[in-house]
């Protein structure tokens, strides 16, 4: 009876981890996605002072989450999402719109991706 008392405990421990984790990473990545959503707007209205003002504000908030992201997710997510970030950071310097824009897109389906990746769905558990 005990070792089905601590099995359930400890299925019960981890599916609720498990939630409180996608919670977060679902409430990270919404917060990241609509501070890029604000830099693609002042990006194609070519605001490049504003456009850069977002960046910032992009890049800050992807170091914070990105200390917490990579200790539950794949840092191969990661390491791509690093390198776009540092390709639209660029174009925005160098005021390339559609470098930046394409650049945009790119991240924003990163992003969604690895929401993608933590929801509860059979394709992910198989």
């Amino acid at each position: 009876m005990k070792v089905v008392v601590a099995t359930v405990l400890i299925l019960v421990v981890f599916f609720t981890s498990s939630l409180v984790l996608n919670q977060y990473i679902e409430r990270s990545a919404k917060e990241l996605t609509d501070m890029i959503q604000k830099l693609e707007a002042a990006v194609q209205e070519e605001s490049w002072e504003e456009g850069q003002m977002h960046m910032e504000k992009v890049v800050e908030q992807w170091h914070e989450t990105r200390s917490m992201w990579q200790t539950f997710l794949e840092h191969y997510e990661i390491d791509v999402i690093d390198i776009v970030l540092a390709k639209v950071e660029k174009y925005v310097t160098i005021e390339e719109r559609a470098l930046a824009l394409g650049g945009i897109a790119e991240l924003e389906l990163l992003i969604e991706h690895v929401i993608g990746k933590g929801e509860f769905k059979l394709t992910n558990i198989l």
